[in-house]
């Protein structure tokens, strides 16, 4: 259950991106057709119920993968939101608020994790049950709707037309509606009939039950149901003169009603942004053959940068790697590593390290497997070269751990789980290319001072792709 509200959280997060830049061309593009901005909220759609997604170097997703499944075990647990700043600011209290020690029986964030999990079915299951019991109560009043012809039925009951079911929709329109009004009416739900708005708006609902923490997919919801009710005002008067126009809009006012408990409504008439839709009905003009192109660039643009994953360093991550040269090790542990003993490296796509072990079978102080996820961090003297220092007491080797800083170009952090005393990683990549990989020892939890401390300095040989 953990796991499945991380991979929604991360899901929630990278389309909160996509959200936010759909907001943004709706209103740098008023004049867009509004079925493009039905596309966009597809668009949306897409990249929260869809798990995977494909990489490209256009994508302007920070991170894909913002929270680490194995967040849950890590000593001090850090999230990699592909923003440095946001980094430095939340993990530090992250770590401090949710850092374990060896008196406790179970990592904090993980029963935090597993209280949310439970937190989050619920909302689920509440806004869903609202949802069913919204609908039965609606199919109760219409049981003893009248077929009129078609698909049409006239219903005594109701005060507003609207298309209600799933596999056979009917438009369900008031009994005392007037014949004139019911003409725009009917235009209007055939409209919804042949775009299957009914479905899309099904699927929206699901998503926003699945996503209610998220406040953008709450905004998100409301914009998509109002450009859903704008892009089909545009079909129904499609070929209508003013007059027509002003008849479609007066039958809006009249069958407006308030939406406020009606999230899970079916598709109403005038049920949505009725003072839009009016000034959007009483305006429409056909749209300049530049605007559409520019909308349609403005979609394709939206699926490109926003609806793929970012490509992970390729320069680092996607290789497995063997140690080049050992740099620097702690005089007190200089026998355990040398030309025989020698770590291999993988780090993965999803900037995962794993330590797949060495040539020598006697060394087994630390079992070989997955170390944890990478988290990118900029290198300073509190965070790199104090700890080699720490090590041996005096800066004999400062000028190695000063270099390193100071000619460093990324860096990523990594912390394994598996050990007493946590073994930390430092991933860097040089100015020049060069990439090397520090191993240490985090002996700072529940500490008054921090003594955790880098025992090994490695210059990585970049091999095989992964």
């Amino acid at each position: 259950m953990e796991n499945l509200l991380i991979k929604v959280c991360n899901m929630g997060i990278a389309a909160g991106w996509l959200i936010l830049a759909v907001l943004l061309l709706r209103l740098l593009l008023k004049q867009m057709p509004k079925s493009m901005r039905c596309i966009l909220w597809g668009f949306v759609g897409i990249r929260l119920s869809c798990p995977w997604s494909v990489e490209t170097v256009l994508s302007l997703i920070p991170s894909a993968q913002t929270i680490s499944p194995n967040i849950v075990y890590q000593m001090k647990p850090t999230i990699h939101s592909g923003i440095l700043e946001l980094n430095q600011v939340v993990n530090p209290i992250l770590s401090e608020s949710f850092a374990a020690t060896e008196f406790q029986s179970a990592n904090p964030l993980q029963i935090w994790i597993f209280g949310a999990s439970i937190v989050w079915i619920a909302g689920f299951v509440l806004i869903m049950a609202y949802a069913a019991i919204s609908l039965f109560r609606l199919n109760r009043r219409v049981r003893e709707s009248v077929r009129w012809k078609e698909n049409l039925y006239l219903c005594d009951r109701i005060d507003t037309p609207f298309v209600l079911g799933l596999v056979h929709p009917r438009i369900i329109l008031p009994s005392a509606m007037e014949e004139e009004q019911s003409m725009y009416v009917i235009a209007h739900e055939k409209a919804h009939l042949e775009r299957y708005d009914y479905v899309w708006k099904l699927f929206g609902f699901v998503l926003l039950a699945v996503y209610w923490f998220h406040p953008l997919c709450w905004a998100a919801y409301w914009m998509f149901c109002s450009d859903l009710e704008l892009a089909c005002d545009e079909r129904a008067i499609r070929g209508y003169d003013l007059n027509s126009r002003k008849a479609y809009a007066t039958a809006l006012l009249e069958c407006s009603v308030n939406h406020s408990n009606r999230a899970a409504y079916p598709l109403g008439f005038g049920e949505i942004n009725v003072k839009e839709r009016v000034k959007n009905v009483l305006n429409q003009k056909k749209p300049a053959f530049w605007m559409v192109l520019v909308s349609s660039l403005a979609c394709i643009l939206a699926a490109m940068c926003f609806l793929t994953n970012p490509r992970p360093e390729t320069e680092v991550f996607g290789y497995r790697y063997s140690v080049e040269e050992i740099v620097y090790d702690a005089p007190q542990y200089s026998y355990m590593f040398g030309p025989d003993t020698k770590l291999v490296y993988e780090l993965a796509k999803d900037a995962t390290l794993t330590e797949t072990g060495s040539s020598s079978s006697e060394i087994a102080f630390s079992p070989w497997g997955v170390r944890g996820t990478a988290v990118r961090i900029k290198l300073t003297y509190e965070n790199f070269d104090q700890y080699v220092e720490n090590m041996i007491g005096i800066n004999l080797i400062q000028d190695i751990s000063a270099s390193l800083r100071q000619e460093n170009k990324k860096a990523w952090y990594v912390v394994s789980s598996e050990e007493e005393n946590k073994i930390f990683y430092y991933i860097l990549l040089q100015k020049n290319g060069d990439i090397y990989l520090t191993y240490g020892y985090e002996r700072g939890i529940g500490m008054e001072e921090d003594n955790s401390n880098i025992r090994w300095i490695f210059k990585l040989s970049k091999g095989d792709r992964l």
